[in-house]
């Protein structure tokens, strides 16, 4: 398996320590799980040394069963998860949202659309689906944008009248 080289963070020398106390090793006995010798485990600890990518996703490892916090540091300090050191099942993905409804059929909105009109004006459907029909088709050779056509539909603001003084 080739690992990318990483550069680990100033706390591994912290983590270290602690994760040999955690699993009650010696240096050595850390330094022989790791693949190294106690004078290397020694320098690690101390911070004059740094041990490798590999070396800490190993302890992180190690040391999960004992304590799964700080199996996430040293696994974080390695740039990894626990999860892609197969420690922990990776978390479920949130459900996908239900899909949206189809739109209702373009002809059922626009005869709805023309009922309302109809009513509203108190006219035929017929004289409204001829208007509207008109319109469409005057509209279509406008380069004209929906916000266009939203703008020019809103109705205008009051007008203030002039204040008059009453007569005196």
């Amino acid at each position: 398996m080739n690992i990318p080289l990483l550069h680990l963070n100033r706390t591994v020398v912290e983590l270290m320590g602690r994760a040999r106390h955690v699993m009650g090793f010696t240096q050595q006995s850390l330094a022989d799980a790791l693949g190294s010798s106690k004078r290397t485990a020694h320098r690690w600890e101390s911070g004059k040394a740094t041990p490798s990518v590999p070396q800490v996703r190993t302890l992180a490892a190690l040391v999960f069963p004992h304590d799964p916090a700080l199996a996430s540091e040293l696994a974080a300090a390695a740039s990894i998860t626990l999860a892609e050191l197969g420690l922990v099942n990776p978390p479920e993905p949130p459900p996908a949202p239900p899909p949206a409804p189809p739109p209702p059929p373009t002809r059922l909105v626009v005869h709805a659309v023309v009922c309302v009109a109809a009513d509203e004006l108190a006219v035929a459907p017929d004289t409204v689906r001829r208007a509207l029909y008109a319109a469409f088709k005057c509209a279509r050779e406008l380069p004209l944008s929906i916000e266009d056509v939203e703008k020019a539909l809103e109705p205008d603001a009051p007008k203030k009248l002039p204040r008059t003084r009453p007569a005196s």
